[in-house]
């Protein structure tokens, strides 16, 4: 099938179970897109906002770059993996968790996806309710069935999301900067959290940052499997991470310095209130972008999820797309979105280490299998080992030392922990290290 019959098809083949073929590989302009829209949210404007509410300007977009720049070096190698091999995140974490031990991390994140899709379709709900006085529980389901929707014709929809939703952000971001710097103090540089703010350290900051992202970053081979090559693949990420998000959290920061919003600690730079105000002509653009951005997260995510249970079940993408969907509607109705921090503080403790024990598994020793169908790939105990002491390291480091970055931590500890464990447990038959093939 050529590439231009494969462009004028609505419904393309998403490969839930196998590589992208070379033929079905998007352009790089449609793969970024997919990318640098995702974290251009209204969550981004939140967490860059409660970040400086916590810090203070200098330091919360110190702590806003750091995190960023982890989520390069992570996603960005990750990005690069499926951009040369057109594998998803479950063929992926196959290749290191072994052949049943993939279900336990595939299904992990496919599940907290669906979490984030939930909280964002409830978002969604509670946004319109309090900026512009709509009924919550309506624009709740009106906002969870567009998002299926969209989810349900595929990658395809998220690229045309994603041209959309990325200049409308920066438009009213900016827009919305403007009315901020005009309304209250332009000493932003200066700006430090008012008395009585909880204490947030520089380590916690960077955590908040990282998970926010963390779990759809993890599982970007979804996403950057599309691209034509592994270089492409890390482009594409490297334009969401660290340059999307971080201009995307910048404006929240620079909204709460300004001094214009109350109890910035809680609300963060959400901007969405003070665009509601401001005639009809922004209202009704701030009602449009309200569905269209957090659109962009809910499909991601929603994507995510179905991909990965697709693959787990043997089923097709779209089939889970609505069936994920109406449970993650039915839980957004239920006020299961309000537990955002609780979410954070799972992923910041044990997801990081997954994409750290892929990454070292399969670029930086560049262990292959050969045969995933080999008895002795059902499970890698390397990796659970690795995964399970990264992740008691990281519990520790949040209850003991909570001023470094939990995030971090798991990271560098996740990678030291596979490392030791590639010097006691060698390759087994079906497996081959590329370091040692001639």
């Amino acid at each position: 099938m050529s590439a231009n019959n494969v462009e004028q098809k609505l419904l393309d083949p998403e490969f839930e179970h196998t590589p992208v073929p070379q033929e079905y590989r998007k352009q790089f302009s449609s793969v970024a897109a997919v990318w640098y829209s995702f974290p251009m949210v209204l969550t981004s404007a939140v967490i860059g906002g409660v970040v400086t509410a916590m810090l203070g300007f200098k330091a919360g977009v110190a702590a806003i770059l750091a995190g960023n720049l982890l989520l390069c070096l992570i996603v960005g190698s990750l990005s690069y993996l499926a951009g040369k091999t057109g594998e998803n995140f479950s063929i992926t974490a196959q290749r290191t968790f072994g052949r049943f031990g993939y279900y336990a991390v595939s299904g992990l994140l496919s599940t907290v996806v669906i979490g984030w899709f939930a909280l964002m379709v409830g978002l969604t709900g509670d946004t319109m309710f309090r900026s512009f006085g709509a009924n919550l529980l309506l624009m709740t389901i009106i906002g969870g069935i567009l998002y299926v929707a969209a989810t349900f014709i595929g990658i395809k929809a998220l690229t045309i999301l994603g041209w959309i939703a990325a200049p409308m952000y920066l438009l009213l971001g900016i827009i919305s900067v403007v009315i901020s710097l005009k309304s209250g103090t332009t000493d932003i540089l200066n700006y430090q959290p008012s008395p009585g703010v909880g204490v947030m350290s520089f380590g916690a900051a960077v955590t908040l940052v990282f998970a926010t992202f963390v779990d759809s970053g993890t599982m970007t081979a979804d996403f950057t499997r599309w691209a034509k090559n592994g270089k492409e693949g890390f482009l594409a990420a490297f334009t969401a991470f660290p340059f999307a998000k971080f201009l995307a959290e910048v404006i929240g920061a620079i909204i709460v310095a300004s001094g214009v919003v109350l109890n910035p600690e809680v609300n963060g730079g959400d901007f969405i209130t003070i665009l509601s105000g401001q005639g009809p002509v922004l209202s009704a653009l701030a009602i449009i972008f309200v569905f269209i951005n957090l659109g962009v997260g809910c499909t991601h995510c929603l994507y995510n999820g179905a991909v990965g249970w697709s693959h787990m079940t043997g089923g097709k993408m779209r089939t889970l797309t609505i069936v994920l969907g109406i449970i993650g509607i039915i839980a957004a109705v239920s006020g299961i979105w309000n537990a955002f921090q609780t979410w954070l503080e799972l992923l910041g403790l044990i997801v990081p280490p997954i994409a750290t024990i892929i990454i070292m598994d399969q670029i930086v020793l560049k262990r292959k299998s050969k045969n995933l169908s080999a008895e002795t790939m059902k499970w890698r105990p390397q990796a659970f080992i690795a995964w399970g002491l990264a992740s008691v390291v990281a519990l520790i480091v949040n209850y003991n030392a909570p001023e470094f970055s939990v995030a971090f931590s798991g990271i560098v500890s996740s990678a030291v922990f596979f490392y030791i464990g590639s010097l006691f447990f060698k390759p087994a038959s079906g497996e081959i290290s590329e370091n040692k093939a001639v």
